[in-house]
C-alpha cells in the first residue's frame, strides 16, 4: 500500500493535501537546508542564524526563478 492509498483513508489530511498549493510543501525544506548548511559552516548561534537568513533568501530566490520559468514556459505553451 503506498502512501497515497493510505491518505484515502484519513478525509481531513486528504483534504488539506487537495487545497495546499505543492510548492508550500518544500518551504518547510528550503529552511532546513539552510539551517543545516549554515550549522555546518558556524559556530556561534547568531551567525548560523544570519547565515540561515541568508541562504533562504538565496535559495529561495533561486528556486523562485526557476519556479517561474516554468510558468512561463506552460502559460506559452
Amino acid at each position: 500500500m503506498t502512501a497515497f492509498e493510505l491518505l484515502a483513508f484519513i478525509p481531513p489530511v486528504a483534504t488539506l493535501a487537495d487545497r495546499v498549493p505543492g510548492f508550500l510543501f518544500g518551504l518547510p525544506l528550503v529552511a532546513l537546508a539552510s539551517l543545516v548548511f549554515a550549522a555546518t559552516h558556524h559556530e556561534d548561534p547568531a551567525a548560523i542564524r544570519l547565515a540561515t537568513i541568508h541562504w533562504t533568501v538565496w535559495l529561495g530566490g533561486i528556486l523562485g526563478m526557476v519556479l517561474a520559468g516554468v510558468l512561463v514556459l506552460g502559460w506559452f505553451s
